[in-house]
């Protein structure tokens, strides 16, 4: 018994000192590379330096790839243990999240997922958490509109039937719905310059204003009136070009409409055409904006969506009036209450036509006369003019 006890002591002491030599060789810098090739790393793939604050997580979502995927191809046995300084191979063909400026206090940064579409003059995108398409019109400033999935998802697919011109492209699914059905986007955008990409945007809002990231690596400011620029504070838009008549053939119609006066602008609708102009006090007397609402963009919605407290001697708008101030939040928010109920009167219009832009004139009940003009860059703008 004693004697098999002493071989098997041998035998233990044996394997111990063979542990001892053979690690070392067996996890020294040849067994490192025996299993780091096991664990090849994806062709094309990249450095990345894991800086402070930085998860697996966070690192997937900014490469658009998943924590797995990251894992898999660094080989990491715990996808909660990555160090500062650490180097990670990530996908070098993904986008990359462009990081915001450090938000100022009170801010709200979220993450969104879009389709986003670039344009001849700017750029499209769908939201995927709400179904809302965002339009932004101008190339390196200018303004924003939003669409909410139940003023396009009834809509055709693309109606226009125009030819693509060479190197553009036509914009489909809802997109195209919101390109293809409102005449005022596909001016202001032009054709499509690029397809559609699945993008992740980081959104900063402070107050009534946000901030966002796109693929090209730029940093999109928009203001509480819905004006837009890349970076910084949205600067004064430059005076308009001094209205000049066209020397012959203005067309002259005159039709029923109504006008009512709001805290922040006023409101006309137009009966020959049944469309809602919204007029904002919003850049003086020569920079104030517009907004054209037509019939299919109102017609179908309820008359009342919020119902507010009412100012005394306030109003609230009634008819078509209550249903884009209802349903729009940008008019409500901009034009306030309205000060005097809606009121009917024959208003003539006088539109002209001249080389860059068309404009219109006509005179309100309380005899100001309205010059609105559009240039064929899409900028849209106001005056009291004295005359029509």
């Amino acid at each position: 018994m004693q004697t098999k006890f002493s071989v098997l002591k041998h035998r233990w002491m044996l394997g111990i000192l063979a542990a001892i030599f053979v690690l070392p060789f067996a996890f020294g810098p040849m067994g490192i590379q025996a299993a780091a090739a096991q664990c090849p790393v994806p062709a094309g793939w990249t450095l990345y330096t894991v800086g402070p604050g930085d998860t697996l997580y966070k690192i997937a979502q900014r490469y658009g790839t998943t924590t797995t995927v990251l894992a898999n191809g660094n080989c990491l046995a715990n996808i909660n243990r990555i160090n500062v300084g650490q180097q990670l191979r990530v996908p070098q063909g993904s986008v990359v999240v462009t990081p915001a400026p450090l938000p100022p206090p009170n801010s709200n940064v979220y993450n969104v997922q879009v389709q986003f579409q670039s344009f001849e003059n700017g750029f499209m995108f769908w939201r995927k958490d709400n179904g809302e398409i965002s339009v932004y019109v101008g190339q390196a400033s200018g303004y924003t509109t939003s669409f909410p999935s139940y003023r396009y998802g009834y809509l055709p697919d693309n109606p226009v039937p125009d030819a693509v011109p060479a190197g553009r492209i036509r914009p489909a699914f809802g997109l195209g719905k919101v390109w293809g059905n409102f005449v005022d986007v596909r001016r202001g955008l032009g054709w499509a310059t690029t397809p559609e990409v699945s993008y992740l945007i980081m959104v900063t809002r402070t107050g009534s204003s946000f901030t966002f990231n796109v693929p090209d690596g730029r940093i999109i400011y928009v203001d509480g009136l819905r004006n837009w620029t890349t970076g910084g504070i949205v600067p004064p838009p430059p005076p308009p070009p001094t209205v000049t008549p066209a020397p012959t053939g203005p067309v002259v119609t005159t039709t029923i409409a109504s006008y009512a006066p709001f805290e922040g602008g006023f409101m006309v609708w137009e009966g020959r055409t049944g469309n809602i102009v919204v007029f904002y006090n919003n850049g003086g007397a020569l920079n104030a904006t517009y907004t054209v609402y037509t019939p299919a963009q109102y017609a179908n919605l309820p008359e009342y969506t919020t119902i507010n407290p009412q100012p005394m001697d306030r109003f609230r708008p009634t008819f078509g009036m209550a249903k884009v101030w209802s349903n729009f939040p940008e008019v409500r928010n901009n034009l306030g209450w309205a000060l005097a109920p809606e009121q009917g009167f024959t208003a003539t219009f006088i539109s002209t036509t001249v080389s860059s832009q068309s404009q219109t004139c006509f005179i309100l009940p309380d005899g100001r006369a309205v010059t609105y003009v559009r240039s064929n860059a899409g900028a849209r703008y106001w005056l009291f003019s004295g005359v029509c």
